[in-house]
């Protein structure tokens, strides 16, 4: 490989190392105060420098084949985790329209055309990773694919109207007038498309995103039209609802039981995981449903994540789980039980790139044999997984482009 001056090629590399860090430090400030938002242009940017500071480290000798590895594949998953983000069906492709990721396409090609295709190819786990990996799948998934509840709600139609008014005043969850009879959930190929006006947001995205993006569009649509009395009520009752959520003040939610992190936390609380208080905003959204089997896939997908961090297995998923045990982790973190507050979608992508068998955990086809040859199979379940393993050839982590 050429290499450069040592004098320019220093520079390069120490200019790329600053605004690796200053980035850095932006993203996580982004998250941290505004309850996780991740901005586009500020990831993919990020993305970008640490594919140009490999193609750098390069060409020095010898190239620090460690720091290659890990800035590289970080890059990857940055962007990958917005390829994954839940957003809105109307906004799918988002990302790959934004200029800045043909820039990071770009980065990536000269990184490859460079030579670095050998830093991106997976290590062989040793025996005891893939022991421990292979242990934790089987429970996994044998904890979430058993069969579902089939058996009938309660009929109000048996009991006289005095009891059933108790009942329903009792228990207003479990008891309906009208309840959903069984199979439950949505099966494949009933999958439907929800839409809403409204969405709920963390209190300090909403006044962010209302102030960034939604007043600027509404106040050029009337630049446009002078004088719209209908834009000028609309632009009045944003900024009111604005100011009324900035008067607002809450203490954050308690966890004398600490749910999971995304898991019907919101729905039940009207708090986030973190214990901001979520407010409604005029966003219109559209979304997939899922299926049952969907939802049998994240569940495993959350487990097998929380199972095995802080078992020696991912170096860089142990980091984390350590971080969200200390008291540098602030609200963000609980000793108690730090694998519950665990990015679960970012611990995946993770593991997914040091262990390339775990795709077969998002791919529906590939995940329902995994589960028949676990429920079917002969001998040890545990084996034959770890078998597989240890089988599945060391391959690129290209997928997020």
């Amino acid at each position: 490989m050429d290499t450069l001056p040592e004098g320019h090629l220093s520079a390069e590399i120490q200019a790329l190392r600053e605004e690796e860090s200053r980035l850095e430090s932006e993203v996580r400030l982004t998250e941290e105060s505004l309850s996780g938002l991740r901005d586009i242009d500020m990831v993919l940017s990020l993305a970008a420098v640490k594919l140009s500071l490999c193609v750098r480290l390069m060409k020095t000798a010898p190239p620090p084949a460690e720091q290659i590895t890990g800035k590289s594949l970080s890059a990857l998953r940055l962007v990958d985790g917005l390829l994954s983000e839940n957003i809105s069906e109307d906004q799918k492709g988002i990302v790959q329209s934004n200029p800045l990721y043909e820039r990071v396409r770009t980065r990536l090609e000269e990184f490859l055309l460079a030579g670095g295709g050998g830093f991106l190819e997976s290590r062989q786990a040793d025996a005891r990773a893939r022991r421990l990996l292979s242990r934790t799948i089987v429970a996994s998934i044998r904890k979430f694919t058993g069969a579902d509840d089939r058996s009938f709600p309660l009929n109000l139609e048996d009991y006289p109207p005095f009891v059933r008014k108790a009942l329903l005043f009792l228990f207003p969850v479990m008891v309906r007038e009208n309840p959903e009879q069984p199979p439950y959930g949505i099966e494949e190929g009933q999958e439907v498309t929800y839409s809403s006006r409204n969405m709920k947001l963390p209190l300090s995205q909403a006044i962010f995103y209302m102030e960034n993006e939604l007043l600027p569009e509404l106040e050029k649509k009337l630049a446009e039209s002078a004088g719209s009395r209908t834009l000028q009520e609309e632009i009045r009752r944003i900024r009111e609802r604005v100011e009324d959520y900035r008067k607002l003040r809450f203490f954050p939610r308690s966890t004398p039981v600490l749910l999971e992190k995304g898991y019907y936390t919101e729905g039940m609380t009207g708090y986030t995981a973190d214990g901001e208080m979520l407010v409604p905003i005029p966003l219109p959204v559209t979304y997939r449903s899922g299926t049952n089997l969907d939802r049998v896939m994240e569940q495993v997908r959350m487990d097998v994540v929380r199972r095995i961090a802080g078992r020696g297995v991912s170096g860089e998923l142990d980091r984390e789980y350590r971080h969200l045990r200390s008291l540098e982790s602030g609200i963000r973190g609980s000793s108690r039980a730090a694998s519950m507050k665990l990015d679960t979608a970012w611990g995946y992508r993770v593991l997914r790139q040091e262990f390339p068998f775990l795709a077969r955990l998002a791919d529906k086809r590939r995940f329902e044999e995994l589960v028949g040859e676990i429920q079917t199979g002969k001998g040890s379940a545990e084996r034959r997984v770890e078998t597989l393993m240890a089988q599945e050839p060391a391959q690129g982590s290209l997928r997020a482009l």
